[in-house]
Order: C-alpha cells, then structure tokens, then sequence
C-alpha cells in the first residue's frame, strides 16, 4: 500500500483548488447573483401570501396551508421563482465546471504535463508508457474521474493499492502520474492544516450541537 502516492495527489489537488477558487467564483458569481434573487423573490412571495392569509383568518396549521394552496398569486410566484433559481443554479455549475475542466485539462496537455499544484509536488501526468498523454487522453482522464466522485473516492484510492499508482480515470484514459514518492516538508505541513481546519470544524459542529442539546433539555 503506498498512502504517500495519494497524500501526494491530494495535496496537488487541494493546491489547485485554492488557485481556481477566484476563477469559479469569478465565473459563477452572476448565476449566483441571479439565484439569490430568485430565491429573495420567494420569500417575499412568501410574505405577502402569509399576510393575506392571515388576515383572512387562516391562523390554523392545515388551514394556512389550504389557504396558500389556493392563493393563485403565490402558487405562481413559486413555480416561476423556482424555475429561476434551478436554472441559476444550474449555470452557476456549469460555468464553474468549466473553469475546472479548462484549468485541469489545459495545463496537464501543456508542456508542463501537470497543473500548478501537480507542479509544485513534481508530479506529471503521462501515457501509460511514459510519453506525452496528449489532448485526448488528458480530456477522457479529467472526464473519467468524474464517478471516483460520486462513489465516494473509490476510483482515487486505487492509488494506494496498485504498484503503478495509477487511479481510475488513469486505468480509463491509459495515464499515468509520474514523481509521486517523495513529499516536500511544505506539502506535509498544507496537509497537516487542512487536518487541522477539519478537525476544529468538527469541534466546532459537535460543541454546538452539544449547547443545543444542553438548551433544549432545560
């Protein structure tokens, strides 16, 4: 097993994120915008259906929900509010996919071989015989990678498993990533904060829930 091969690539990995974090807020920041108020819409939507109702009388659970059921006005403000906001949404992951897609695929079918953070690790991404991966493979490889995501990292973890340490999307783009046994003092110490961040977050979450917990029971 070899945990050094992915402590490698996830500490490029997370360096290339904190580089393309402007970019995809950059690129996302609009359908955000317009998401915002779409969803600010609905509320204000809310509101004034709630005010009707109420002065209407409705003051009953069942009977305020019937009462918005039925307010035309409100029934159409939150369909079309909400078409916005999917559509926003949607756009705002588009544009932000990519931003990823160009970062990625463009510096790792470049003569580097390899994004800023791969580069700063000395890590480069290769044919599975050891030359240029080229445009095509390089693509498949990014694209490829995409399920190691929705299957919880399993793809990625292949790394600490295989003498080749090639992943998932390398086995399916026919890569490799070449110069991942040695990891600098700096990327021990990034990975060492982003264990730190984690772990204060955690303690954070669980204080609070334990102060909850302490309100609610008094």
């Amino acid at each position: 097993m070899s945990a050094a091969a992915f402590k490698a690539r996830y500490a490029a990995y997370t360096l290339d994120l904190v580089l393309l974090s402007p970019f995809i807020a950059a690129a996302a920041w609009r359908p955000l915008q317009v998401a915002h108020a779409a969803w600010r819409g609905m509320e204000g939507a809310m509101q004034l259906a709630l005010d009707r109702a109420f002065g209407a009388g409705h003051i009953a659970l069942l009977d305020l929900a019937g009462a918005l059921k039925a307010d035309a006005a409100f029934m159409a403000a939150m369909t079309q509010g909400m078409e916005a906001l999917l559509a926003a949404l949607f756009s705002a992951g588009l544009w932000a996919w990519l931003v990823v897609a160009a970062y990625f695929v463009g510096f790792e079918a470049s003569t580097w071989r390899a994004t800023p953070g791969k580069r700063a690790l000395g890590l480069r991404v290769l044919a599975s015989d050891g030359g240029k991966a080229g445009l095509p493979r390089v693509l498949l490889r990014f694209l490829a990678a995409g399920p190691s995501w929705l299957l919880l990292h399993l793809g990625h973890a292949l790394v600490m498993f295989r003498d080749d340490h090639r992943a998932g999307h390398d086995l399916a783009a026919g890569t490799r990533v070449d110069g991942d046994a040695v990891i600098p003092a700096w990327a021990r110490a990034w990975l060492g904060l982003q264990v730190a961040a984690v772990a204060a977050l955690l303690g954070w979450v669980a204080w609070t829930a334990m102060q909850a917990v302490m309100v609610l029971g008094l």
